[in-house]
C-alpha cells in the first residue's frame, strides 16, 4: 500500500520543463501557509509565476501528505459546469454511479491526506469557489492551493499575492548575478543561446531590460529568448522605444499591462506567418501536435508543409512551449493564447479557423468511435485523452450556434467513448445540449445522443431520467438499423432492470436483442452476458449463472483490449461463492480480476470483485486476509465515487461477522446494506440483505426483528422472482416457529426452504438445512433421522469449502442435537445411524429430509392451506382484536402477527381484514 500510494504521489504533479530562478522567501511562505490553513490562493496578474511557484510548493510539500499531491489545470476549461468533472477527472475518481462529480470526489477524499493544486482559476472563478467550499467543508485532511488573478473569497482563505522577482540593485555584474530577475534573464538567455554570458559589457542593459519588465517572470523570458538575434543592449533600446512598455511602478495593473505589452512587441516582432500561425494556434486548448496544428492552423497563405519550422521558430522565441515525448507535443501558455485569440478575432479568420477545428475533431471522433470494437481502441482513445481540450472547445463554439448540426454528430460520436470512460458529467452536459437542437437528425445520430445521455444519467445516479432516453434511443437505433447501437441501448435497459430487481425483464430485454451482440462487438455481448447470468442468479438458477458467465469470460477475453473481463471474472464468481460452492477456478478468477483492475484502474468492477473476495476469504476461514479486502472494497469504493459500495461495503462485512460468529454486527451491517442500497437507488439486493438480516435474528432469538425483516422483505420482493431470497425467508420464518414450539410448521417450512435452495443449486444454503432438519428431528424426536442428517452435513459442505457459518447456519444447535440423539439411542444405534448419514451425498440428503421429514403436506392456497397459527390468527382477527392484542394473547411480537396476516391473505386470495374476519365468521371460526 505505501508503493501504491508513492506512484500516486508522484504521478499527481508534472515534472518542471525548466528551473525555477529564486523565490526562496516565497517559497517558504506558501509552505508554511499550506502547513497552517485549509486554503490558500497565490494571486497576482498573469505571467507573474504563480504556477510555477505553486508547482514548486507542491513538489516540496507532496511529501508530509500522506496522499501527496495532485494538480488539477483549469486553463484550458470552456465551461464553468465543467469544473466538477475536471477535479474529478484529474484526481482519479471516476464518476460511476454518482449523483454528480463532486459528491463522488467528497467521498473519495473522505479519508484521504491530498494537497491539490487548482491552477488558472480566474475565468471559471465563482464554480471552483463551490468546489473549494465543498472540500474545505467535507474533507479534512485535504489542502488546497490555487492560482488565480483575484482571490476565491471563501472561508479560511490565505491569500499570498505573489510579487515580482527582485531587481538587480545597480548595473554591476555582482548585482545582477544576485538578483532574482537578473539570474533569469542569464538562465533564459543561455537556454536560447549557450554562448551567452553575463559580463560587463552587458550588465547594465540586463539589469535595464528587468527593471523596464518589472520583475515580471515570464516577460522576462520572453525577452531572453530574443538574444540570439538581439544582444541585452539592443533589447534594452527597443523597450526604450516601446511606450506601451513603460507603465511604470509596480501596481499590479502596471505590470499586467507591461506583460502584454510584451506579449504584444515579440508578437511584432514576428515575420508574418510566424503572427498568422500563432492567432490561428488560439483555438487549440490544452496541447497539440503536429498533424493537428497542420490540420487547423494550416490552409490560405499558410501551406500545411510550412507548419513545422514556423512551430520551431515561435518555439525558440518563447511563444510556443515543447513538450518532449515519443511523439512531440506542444502549447500556449495562457496569456499567450489569450492574446493570440485577439488578434485572430480582429483578423477576421476566426470563424474558418474554428470551422476546421470542428472539421478535425468530427474526424479524430468517427475514427474512434469505429475503432471501440477493434484492437485499434486503446490508441484512438489515448489519442481522444490528449486531446480533450480542444475538441471540448470545439464542441463549446458549435453547440454555442456557430454549427449546432455538426456540434450535434460530434457529440453523439463522441458519446460511446464519454461512457466507456466514465466521463459522465460532461458527456450529460453536452449530450443534453445537443438532444435539444430543434433541427431533425438523422436517426443513427438521434440515437447516440439519446443513449448517450441515458448512459450518463444512469450513472449519474437518474434512473428514472434514463429510462426514458433508453427507450427513445432503442427506437431510433432500429429506426437507423444500427444493430450494435440498438444493443448498446438494450444492454442499459437490461441494467435498469437489474437494480430494480426485475430479472425477468432483465432477460427480456437481452432475449429480444440476442441477434444484435454476436461477434461484431464482444465488449457489449459480454456485458449482456454477464447481466443474463445476473439475472439467473436472481431468478435462483445458479447453474444459468455459471452457463452464462462462462460465455462472459469467453467473449471479453476477444474484446478489444479484453473490455470488461475483469466484471465477466467477477460476475461469474458471484454464484460459487454465493452457494453453488468455492473451486480452485473461483479463486484464480478472482486473482485474475485483481490483476486486471490493478493494471487499468476500474473502480466499479474493482468495488464489486474485492466485496467477493471479503466472502471467498471468509468462506474459506481466511479472516485476516477477508478483513484486508473489507478495507480494498471500502477504498475502491470511496476512490473511484462508486455508490453501489454503501451497500456492497456492509454485505462484506456482514460476511466476515458471520464467519467471527458477532451476530450483533452481521444484523447492523445487513441493515445498513438495505438502506445504502435503498439510498443509491438500487434495490436488487435489498430483500437478501434483510432474508439474511431475519435468519441471523431468528437464530438470536429476536422474533421482533426477524419478522419485521421478514415482513419488509416480502415488501422489497413486491412480488418479483428471486427464488433463493424466497427461501430464506421461508426458513427464517421456520426458524420462528420452531421457537414457538410450533415444530411441525416449523419442519415443513425448513424443509420446503431447503429443498428449494438444493433446486436452485444454493448447496451451502441446502448444508444448513439439512443441520437445521435434523436438530428439528431432535426435538421431535427422531433421533435416528437426526444422527443421519447431521451426519451428511459436514461431509457435503468440505467440498464446497463452505467453512465457517454463513447467515443461514446454526451449528451451536445441531452439537446440542447430536449429544441428545447419542444419549437416546445408546453408542451402538447412534454409531450405525451417523455412518449410514456420513455415507449420503447432498442430494441424498436432500432426498432423504423430503421423503423421511414426518411433516405434513399442505397445499399452497385455501383454507387447507393455513398453519395451525394462522388458523389461530383467523380466529382472533373474527373476535375483532387488533394485531398488538393478537400477539398479547398468542404470546408472539406484533411483527410476527403482521407475517402471518401476510400469508393468510396471499392463501386466501383477500386483501382486507373485515372480508377475512367475515369468512371466519361464515366458518364458524370463532375463538374458544
Amino acid at each position: 500500500m505505501q508503493t501504491e500510494r508513492r506512484l500516486e504521489r508522484h504521478s499527481g504533479l508534472p515534472a518542471e520543463v525548466s528551473s525555477l530562478v529564486g523565490r526562496g522567501p516565497q517559497i517558504a511562505a506558501v509552505l508554511d501557509g499550506v502547513r497552517t490553513a485549509r486554503v490558500v490562493a497565490l494571486t497576482g496578474p498573469g505571467g507573474c509565476g504563480k504556477t510555477r511557484l505553486a508547482l514548486r510548493v507542491a513538489t516540496l510539500a507532496a511529501g508530509t501528505f500522506e496522499d501527496g499531491a495532485r494538480l488539477v489545470e483549469l486553463a484550458s476549461l470552456t465551461e464553468s459546469a465543467l469544473v466538477p468533472a475536471s477535479v474529478a477527472e484529474a484526481l482519479g475518481v471516476s464518476e460511476r454511479d454518482a449523483a454528480n462529480p463532486m459528491a463522488g470526489v467528497v467521498r473519495a477524499l473522505a479519508d484521504r491526506e491530498l494537497l491539490i493544486v487548482l491552477d488558472n482559476c480566474e475565468h471559471v472563478l465563482g464554480s471552483v469557489g463551490q468546489v473549494v467550499v465543498m472540500l474545505a467543508e467535507q474533507c479534512r485532511r485535504v489542502r488546497i492551493l490555487t492560482t488565480s488573478r483575484e482571490r476565491l473569497d471563501v472561508p479560511g482563505e490565505f491569500v499570498f499575492p505573489v510579487p515580482p522577482l527582485e531587481l538587480p540593485e545597480d548595473g554591476s555584474v555582482g548585482a545582477v548575478a544576485a538578483s532574482e530577475a537578473g539570474r533569469l534573464f542569464v538562465a533564459r538567455a543561455r537556454a536560447a543561446s549557450p554562448a551567452f554570458t553575463l559580463d560587463a559589457g552587458n550588465a547594465a542593459a540586463i539589469a535595464e531590460v528587468c527593471s523596464r519588465l518589472d520583475g515580471m517572470p515570464l516577460a522576462i523570458e520572453l525577452a531572453a529568448a530574443r538574444c540570439p538575434a538581439l544582444g541585452p543592449v539592443q533589447l534594452a533600446a527597443r523597450l526604450e522605444g516601446h511606450p506601451g512598455l513603460l507603465s511604470g511602478g509596480a501596481a499590479r495593473p502596471g505590470r499586467h499591462r507591461s506583460l502584454e505589452a510584451l506579449v504584444s512587441w515579440s508578437y511584432e516582432l514576428l515575420g508574418e506567418d510566424e503572427q498568422r500561425l500563432l492567432a490561428r494556434l488560439s483555438v487549440l486548448r490544452g496541447g497539440f501536435d503536429l498533424e493537428m496544428a497542420e490540420r487547423v492552423a494550416g490552409g490560405e497563405p499558410l501551406a500545411p508543409r510550412a507548419i513545422a519550422g514556423l512551430l520551431a521558430s515561435l518555439a525558440d522565441k518563447s511563444l510556443v512551449q515543447v513538450q518532449a515525448g515519443p511523439v512531440v507535443r506542444y502549447s500556449l501558455l495562457e496569456t499567450v493564447r489569450q492574446f493570440a485569440g485577439g488578434r485572430l478575432a480582429a483578423s477576421g479568420e476566426e470563424t474558418p479557423v474554428q470551422v476546421r477545428l470542428l472539421e478535425w475533431a468530427l474526424e479524430v471522433a468517427r475514427s474512434a468511435e469505429a475503432a471501440l470494437p477493434t484492437a485499434e481502441r486503446t490508441g484512438w482513445s489515448d489519442r481522444l485523452s490528449a486531446d480533450q481540450a480542444s475538441i471540448r472547445a470545439a464542441l463549446s463554439w458549435a453547440l454555442g450556434g456557430q454549427e449546432p448540426e455538426a456540434g450535434r454528430e460530434l457529440a453523439a460520436r463522441l458519446a460511446r467513448w464519454w461512457i466507456a470512460t466514465g466521463r459522465y458529467s460532461e458527456a450529460g452536459q453536452f449530450l443534453t445540449t445537443a438532444a435539444g437542437i430543434a433541427a431533425a437528425a438523422a436517426p443513427g445520430i438521434q440515437a447516440r445522443v439519446l443513449l448517450g445521455a441515458a448512459w450518463s444519467a444512469y450513472h449519474l445516479g437518474h434512473n428514472r431520467r434514463a429510462a426514458p432516453l433508453a427507450a427513445d434511443g432503442v427506437a431510433w437505433a432500429r429506426q437507423a438499423r444500427e444493430p450494435q447501437l440498438e444493443a448498446w441501448g438494450r444492454n442499459l435497459l437490461a441494467g435498469l432492470a437489474w437494480h430494480a430487481g426485475d430479472a425477468d425483464r432483465v432477460v427480456a430485454e437481452i432475449e429480444s436483442s440476442r441477434a444484435l451482440s454476436g461477434q461484431a462487438d464482444p465488449a457489449l455481448a459480454a456485458r449482456a452476458q454477464v447481466l443474463l447470468a445476473n439475472a439467473a442468479f436472481l431468478s435462483g438458477d445458479l447453474a444459468g449463472q455459471d452457463r452464462h458467465g462462462r460465455l462472459a469470460i469467453e467473449l471479453a477475453r476477444t474484446a478489444a483490449g479484453q473490455e470488461g473481463l475483469a466484471l465477466a471474472l467477477t460476475a461469474w464468481s458471484l454464484s460459487a461463492i454465493s452457494g453453488a460452492g468455492i473451486r480452485p477456478a473461483t479463486v484464480a478468477a478472482l486473482d485474475e480480476a485483481a490483476n486486471l483492475t490493478a493494471a487499468h484502474a476500474d473502480r466499479f468492477t474493482e468495488t464489486a470483485m474485492r466485496r467477493l473476495r471479503a466472502e471467498l476469504f471468509a468462506t474459506l476461514g481466511q479472516l485476516d486476509a477477508a478483513a484486508t479486502e473489507v478495507g480494498l472494497c471500502w477504498a475502491a469504493g470511496r476512490r473511484g465515487a462508486v455508490r453501489l459500495v454503501e451497500f456492497l461495503g456492509p454485505l462484506a462485512e456482514a460476511r466476515l461477522a458471520a464467519a467471527r460468529g458477532d451476530t450483533v454486527t452481521v444484523v447492523g451491517a445487513l441493515r445498513q446494506a438495505a438502506d445504502g442500497g435503498r439510498r443509491v437507488g438500487s434495490v436488487v439486493f435489498v430483500p437478501a440483505a434483510l432474508a439474511g438480516l431475519a435468519c441471523m435474528a431468528a437464530i438470536a432469538g429476536d422474533e421482533d426483528a426477524a419478522a419485521a425483516a421478514v415482513g419488509e422483505a416480502r415488501a422489497a420482493l413486491g412480488g418479483r422472482r428471486q427464488a433463493i431470497t424466497a427461501a430464506a425467508l421461508g426458513y427464517a420464518e421456520g426458524i420462528m416457529a420452531w421457537h414457538r414450539g410450533e415444530l411441525a410448521d416449523a419442519e415443513y417450512l425448513v424443509r420446503e426452504a431447503t429443498v428449494q435452495w438444493h433446486r436452485c443449486g444454493n448447496r451451502m444454503g441446502a448444508c444448513d438445512g439439512i443441520e437445521l432438519l435434523g436438530v428439528l428431528a431432535a426435538a421431535r424426536e427422531r433421533f435416528t433421522d437426526t444422527a443421519r442428517l447431521l451426519a451428511a452435513t459436514d461431509p457435503a459442505r468440505q467440498p464446497l469449502r463452505y467453512l465457517t457459518p454463513g447467515f443461514t447456519a446454526n451449528r451451536g444447535a445441531a452439537a446440542g442435537a447430536i449429544s441428545q440423539a447419542r444419549h437416546v439411542l445408546g453408542d451402538d444405534r447412534f454409531t450405525q445411524a451417523w455412518e449410514e448419514g456420513q455415507g449420503l451425498t447432498l442430494d441424498d440428503a436432500v432426498a432423504y429430509a423430503a421423503r423421511k421429514g414426518g411433516g405434513r403436506k399442505r397445499p399452497a392456497t385455501g383454507w387447507a392451506s393455513l398453519t395451525p397459527a394462522e388458523l389461530e390468527v383467523v380466529r382472533l382477527v373474527g373476535e375483532g382484536l387488533r394485531n398488538d392484542a393478537i400477539a398479547r394473547r398468542l404470546f408472539i411480537a406484533p411483527g410476527t402477527v403482521k407475517v402471518h396476516l401476510s400469508h393468510i391473505f396471499a392463501k386466501l386470495g383477500i386483501t382486507t381484514r373485515a372480508e377475512l374476519a367475515a369468512q371466519a365468521a361464515s366458518r364458524n371460526l370463532t375463538a374458544g
